[in-house]
């Protein structure tokens, strides 16, 4: 009697024990499928195929798609009759001058996506979006940026000029933070110059799909302007004038003071009106070009009758994925040069090769 009483209770121990094991399988499993599977992004082209992967960006009639087994392609938006895109949270621009927030969803027709978001669904043409960025599901995915350099040399004078730039892009919802920095070296037989430098970290945010606010600092240095050093800071407003599929425009107005050093060790301070302008026009067809534009006018208010031009402009051609040919032209203007009080230009024309990322 004893050994039957012992053997039910170790029976219904043993049972206990798997229906314990039973219950935490299954949680397992749904916390499996549920927590660590990532939606997936899909494609639908016109043709009746698909592809499945990452949605990056659409960019002024193109599509960025991180495609599963076959990497990051590009694709006219025209080509695709509905997006399904849920894996990140997303800012749309659009070419009525509207600014939406949410995931993509199958439009009611072809060629056509539902924005879904906060607060309502919106229908939209495929072919209206002038932008999307995709923000990631970490801060590591919204970085980008491009690297550019170039070398010349003249066996006749014995001079090498080395021209860098490059510039590091961090993108949020409404903000973005932009760091740059460019340099032009010279050297011959006996020393090495640093002709023109240009350090600066900007940071941007949209109020609208059209109005920014900027703040800025920046440090100078031109040798053929006189100028050792120059330490700038910067606010501005402005809006976006040109808002197309394959073109931008953007003024800004603010205010800027200044602490500059000469060459001569001579300090002075400024304060300036600033009015900023771009332009930038996109070509995603073969060949993939990028032509952009930009001019700065610095009025001081305290220097009587000084004026300085900023400007420059670039010419990008990517002739491999994520490798480019640049050509710029660059120029600036003071009427009151820091080293001599008098008017002085510097002009320059720069080759390099480039790659994005």
């Amino acid at each position: 009697m004893v050994d039957w009483i012992i053997t039910r209770i170790l029976q219904s121990q043993i049972s206990h024990i798997h229906r314990h094991r039973t219950i935490i399988l299954c949680l397992f499993i749904l916390v499996s499928e549920t927590g660590f599977t990532q939606p997936k992004d899909t494609l639908h082209f016109f043709n009746g195929s698909k592809i499945i992967g990452e949605l990056n960006k659409i960019k002024l009639g193109y599509i960025e798609f991180d495609g599963d087994n076959v990497g990051i392609i590009r694709i006219k938006n025209n080509k695709i009759s509905a997006i399904i895109a849920q894996s990140n949270y997303f800012r749309i621009e659009t070419t009525d001058r509207i600014q939406h927030q949410g995931y993509l969803l199958r439009g009611t027709m072809p060629g056509y996506v539902i924005i879904r978001g906060v607060n309502e669904d919106v229908d939209i043409d495929l072919e209206s979006i002038t932008s999307l960025a995709n923000y990631g599901q970490s801060w590591k995915t919204r970085f980008s940026g491009n690297f550019n350099a170039g070398y010349t040399y003249t066996k006749s004078s014995r001079l090498g000029r080395l021209n860098m730039d490059g510039t590091v892009y961090y993108k949020s919802v409404r903000s973005e933070i932009q760091l740059s920095a460019n340099t032009i070296l010279s050297s011959d037989s006996i020393e090495t110059k640093r002709e023109r430098e240009n350090l600066s970290i900007s940071y941007n945010y949209s109020f609208t799909h059209l109005w920014i606010a900027a703040a800025a600092a920046r440090y100078e240095r031109n040798l053929e302007l006189g100028l050792q050093r120059r330490w700038q800071q910067v606010l501005t407003v402005g809006k976006k004038l040109l808002v197309r599929r394959n073109q931008q425009g953007l003024l800004l107005v603010g205010v800027a003071t200044n602490q500059e050093l000469n060459l001569e060790g001579e300090s002075t301070e400024n304060t300036e009106t600033v009015i900023y302008g771009n332009y930038t026009l996109f070509s995603f067809e073969k060949p993939k070009i990028t032509l952009s534009v930009t001019e700065t006018v610095y009025l001081s208010l305290t220097q009587k009758d000084r004026v300085r031009f900023d400007g420059d402009i670039n010419l990008n051609w990517e002739f491999i994925d994520d490798f480019t040919i640049n050509l710029q032209f660059y120029h600036n203007f003071d009427s009151q040069s820091p080293g001599t009080g008098e008017a002085n230009v510097d002009v320059g024309f720069v080759v390099g090769l480039g790659l994005k990322f």
